[in-house]
């Protein structure tokens, strides 16, 4: 009886190696101690992951497959659109190796939290952060009121997040119409000045500079034309790495363009917007 309600010792747990930024966050999320062989060099990155702190205490890999061929894992994580050699030379030679999708919309995160659960073993944690997440959402989408104001994820070289994006989906579900979404773009993809200027967003959302170093990149978000815009509020807004990968973590994203939405547009005590 003993057996059935003791936790897994880490031994007893698969060994996982994971070759993706994404995969690493899901992985360090609901991981026993030491069953994680190795993480993605770029989980590191601020820019790119919001538990970059977090990625210090792990071994890191390049996503090479000779790596993993030392290591000997019991099963490899990793992306659908990156290291395509690497994946089907780890399956040639007999890895366990899973894929996951990029996450492009909030409903598909809970899934994919439930099935690295699954893979590592680990299916009670992933229940828990799959629940807190689903009922964390939830609680956002219940409390937009009124009319949705009008934000713009713009970044370097003027470079939007438009419909079937994770962003796009954070946006409205913080309660915010995505601008490059209803002008008709889709994806991670140029969008003009001239049009933003035009239409005048309540919201810009800017990214975290990505260096001290001068860039043409960041010229564009320097636009004398597009700072003079009245009423519109810029910011950096969302924490760093947030909505970079689908996780847990992007709820942080959401809570914070939701927490924008309701110094823009605040709802009255009825749950309508004030004027």
């Amino acid at each position: 009886m003993l057996c059935l309600v003791l936790p897994a010792n880490a031994a007893d747990l698969p060994r996982v190696m994971s070759l993706n930024v994404c995969t690493d966050q899901l992985a360090m999320t609901l991981a026993a101690p030491g069953q994680i062989v190795s993480i993605s060099d770029l989980a590191s990155d601020p820019g790119l992951s919001f538990m970059h702190a977090e990625a210090a205490a792990y071994p890191k890999n390049r996503g090479l497959a000779e790596e993993v061929f030392l290591a000997r894992p019991d099963v490899v994580v990793t992306g659908t659109y990156t290291l395509h050699n690497t994946t089907d030379l780890l399956k040639h030679l007999g890895f366990h190796v899973e894929e996951f999708a990029y996450a492009q919309t909030l409903d598909t995160i809970p899934g994919e939290i439930r099935r690295m659960g699954k893979i590592l073993h680990r299916e009670a944690k992933a229940e828990a952060v799959a629940t807190n997440f689903e009922t964390g959402l939830n609680a956002i989408k219940a409390s937009v009121c009124g009319p949705a104001p009008t934000a713009i994820a713009y970044g370097q070289n003027g470079i939007s997040q438009g419909a079937g994006t994770l962003a796009d989906s954070a946006m409205r579900a913080a309660g915010l119409r995505n601008l490059a979404a209803e002008l008709g773009y889709a994806g991670m993809t140029p969008f003009p000045l001239e049009l933003l200027i035009e239409h005048k967003p309540d919201i810009v959302i800017l990214p975290e500079q990505l260096s001290e170093a001068p860039s043409l990149a960041d010229l564009t978000l320097k636009d004398p034309a597009l700072r003079a815009l009245k009423g519109t509020r810029f910011g950096h807004f969302v924490p760093e790495g947030a909505w970079s990968c689908g996780g847990p973590f992007v709820l942080e994203a959401v809570k914070a363009l939701a927490k924008v939405r309701q110094q823009v547009s605040p709802c009255s005590s009825s749950g309508t917007p004030t004027q």
